[in-house]
């Protein structure tokens, strides 16, 4: 079996041609799988009711033109606040899975990329993927495919992607360690050669190899203020830090974020290993942020602009003080790895 090349590539997934563009279904429909949707319906192709399958369950459609990929595939996920990244990589294990059943010839396979809209750590999303449809092609090495593209509409995105590829081996996957596949409920879908007609029915389930589960990796949460002006910190500075050590980064964008933001905050905290928080400017969100994670018992890390003077109650903390992003990443990645190495995280 040839691995197929993994790219990244700008653009959007209505406007990309492709044999078959897949999407998650999780229990709604949000961004992509949204504007597929109406472009569907409005064509008359489809009701809303026909692509909305449950956990488990798939919809395969021909497009007929209405969009650029020949067919879409929307595949039923748990609700969006369910769908981390042992999920990503079932979904994708999943899909080879059933393009396998449909015996359905696909040379070129358009996604995308879940996770920085609703505060995960994007590259670990992108990792996930890629060993999920590794492990999926594995499993049936039938399939075929010359190319998955990952699209994405957002410039920073499409970079730190670009950047987190570059170090995947496409043959291996991002990890010598192999995770589990479990294909929990059974998966329906149309037919590839011929229109959607009906709702989905369930099938046989898709049988997976048993593998080992990989070790957890630690978590990082950043807490900083909602503002364009830290963007550039985060992705040239703290991102590639943490991402150097082997850890996942996660940060709520609340321009993008989808759903209940207070939630997902309190959620990442809790699961955090270690929150980083950024102290410029004094944002009572970054504050508050601080207050939560003190009160889990986690380690915070401060950051602050070079010249910024903190309020009282965390000016005797220990703080990076930043100008030039370089130097931060290289200063942020050594504490990290001296708290790891003596055991401080």
């Amino acid at each position: 079996m040839n691995a197929p090349e993994y790219e990244i590539q700008h653009g959007d997934v209505t406007e990309v041609p492709s044999d078959l563009l897949i999407l998650k279904h999780a229990q709604e429909f949000y961004g992509a799988d949204l504007a597929v949707a109406d472009k569907l319906v409005s064509a008359g192709i489809c009701d809303f009711q026909d692509i909305k399958p449950v956990h488990g369950e798939a919809v395969v459609v021909e497009t007929r033109g209405a969009i650029a990929p020949k067919r879409v595939m929307f595949l039923g996920t748990p609700p969006l606040p369910e769908f981390g990244y042992d999920e990503m990589e079932r979904f994708a294990v999943t899909a080879i899975g059933l393009i396998a059943k449909q015996a359905a010839a696909v040379d070129l396979v358009t996604t995308t990329v879940h996770g920085n809209g609703y505060g995960l750590d994007g590259g670990e999303s992108l990792q996930r993927l890629v060993l999920g449809f590794r492990k999926g092609l594995g499993i049936h090495p039938n399939v075929s495919i010359r190319k998955i593209a990952f699209l994405t509409l957002g410039e920073r995105e499409h970079r730190t992607l670009r950047s987190v590829l570059s170090g995947i081996d496409p043959t291996t996957g991002p990890s010598s360690e192999p995770t589990a596949v479990v294909l929990r409920t059974n998966i329906a879908s149309e037919p590839v050669d011929r229109p959607l007609t009906e709702s989905p029915k369930t099938e046989t389930p898709l049988k997976a190899e048993p593998v080992d589960a990989p070790p957890a990796k630690k978590r990082v949460f950043v807490a900083m203020p909602y503002s364009d002006e830290f963007e550039n910190v985060y992705e040239y500075g703290i991102y590639p830090a943490v991402r150097g050590c082997g850890f996942i980064c996660e940060k709520v964008d609340k321009a993008h974020f989808t759903g209940d933001i207070l939630r997902r905050i309190t959620e990442g905290i809790e699961s955090a290993t270690i929150v980083i928080a950024d102290l410029t400017s004094a944002r009572p969100n970054v504050y508050l942020e601080v207050g939560y994670a003190w009160g889990y018992g986690k380690k915070v890390i401060f950051l602050a602009k070079k010249g910024e003077d903190l309020h009282f109650d965390v000016s005797t903390h220990r703080c990076i003080y930043y100008g030039k992003f370089g130097t931060l990443a290289e200063e942020l990645e050594c504490l990290l790895r001296g708290l790891e190495a003596t055991g401080g995280i």
